[in-house]
């Protein structure tokens, strides 16, 4: 009896053990799983690399930090006033894009004024890089409001606080330099271009813009994106204000982004949000319409859209489109209490 109690003992020991070696395999296993390898075939050599991790950015529409928006942030003594309704969805982010509309002067004794001139204060600056706003593009028509002089502080002023700026700079070799970011071992390129500089419907020509005719250029840096292995994004100010559709101007511009190898491009201008298009691998946003504004004559100014990008190596994954309402002439928070719509290339 006693031999048969020790087998048993014995017996429970070693199936304890084989338990807890069991587990602990288990446990490796998902660790594995976590790292999530991926094994593929080259010249008869099984090699072994990671899968990339999976990155969010945030795509805003237009943001003017001048007149009623300036007035409110100065009221407030709070920079940051703008962007605190949409924290949750901004702070979800690995990186944040938006369209700066208005420049800084950098000019002491600032007022707020209703002009289409735009000049927001130099403080506001705190905001964007409080809330992850790590690119920008200043590729629009309210670029040259303060002259060659406030779009040159502009630029050096956003990246003292380490905020990069696309489409402008003092040639055009610099208005269509990209910015990259290097994001969880993932390379993430931004252009921008704009139909025009100043607000005259395009007319005046410089070399501080780029512009969205020049389809050329725009190929060109696509080009040298795709050669250092960019997921690429690409801005357009472009289109007809307050229209629900876009433009052929848009739509041309747009295509040729994606034909040279964009994987998504963000419109801005119209003020209103347009729709968005699955083209070829692709996502068009035409127009978000405005994120930050105090365009307050219309429920569409007051309305716009902010999306989401899931993006996983060069692939991209998904979108999630949420709505926003501008409140108080200023500040966009979550429209309605429904889930963002998810869009899928």
């Amino acid at each position: 009896m006693r031999k048969r109690s020790k087998s048993r003992t014995w017996l429970s020991i070693v199936f304890l053990l084989l338990l807890l070696l069991a587990l602990v395999a288990s446990r490796h296993c998902r660790d594995i799983l976590r790292r999530r390898p991926e094994r593929e075939q080259r010249g008869g050599r099984i090699s072994t690399r990671e899968v990339p991790e999976e990155i969010r950015i945030v795509l805003a529409g237009d943001i003017m930090l001048s007149r009623a928006v300036a007035t409110r942030m100065i009221g407030a003594r709070d920079w940051d006033l703008p962007f605190r309704n949409m924290e949750d969805f901004l702070r979800s982010a690995d990186l944040n894009f938006g369209n700066l509309e208005s420049p800084f002067s950098g000019a002491e004794g600032f007022h707020a004024t209703k002009s289409l001139v735009f000049n927001a204060p130099p403080e506001s600056v705190k905001g964007l890089e409080d809330y992850g706003f790590r690119v920008v593009s200043l590729a629009n028509n309210h670029a040259l409001d303060q002259g060659v002089r406030g779009l040159t502080y502009t630029r050096k002023h956003l990246e003292e606080h380490h905020i990069q700026t696309v489409g402008a700079g003092q040639t055009q070799e610099e208005a269509w330099r990209p910015a990259i970011l290097e994001i969880k071992n993932t390379r993430i390129g931004f252009l921008a271009a704009s139909y025009a500089s100043f607000n005259d419907a395009g007319r005046a020509m410089n070399p501080y813009i780029a512009r969205t005719d020049d389809l050329e250029r725009l190929k060109a840096a696509i080009s040298n994106l795709r050669s250092q292995g960019a997921f690429i994004i690409v801005s357009m100010h472009a289109g007809q204000e307050y229209t629900a559709k876009p433009g052929d101007g848009q739509i041309r511009f747009a295509h040729a982004a994606i034909d040279a190898g964009a994987a998504v491009v963000v419109g801005h201008h119209p003020h209103w949000t347009q729709p968005f298009e699955r083209y070829k691998g692709g996502l068009i946003f035409y127009s978000l319409g405005n994120f930050v504004f105090d365009q307050g004559f219309s429920k569409n100014t007051r309305e716009g859209m902010a999306v989401r990008l899931h993006i996983r190596g060069q692939r991209l994954l998904s979108a999630d489109l949420q709505p926003v309402a501008i409140q108080h002439f200023c500040c966009p928070q979550p429209a309605g209490n429904e889930a963002p719509q998810i869009v899928r290339p």
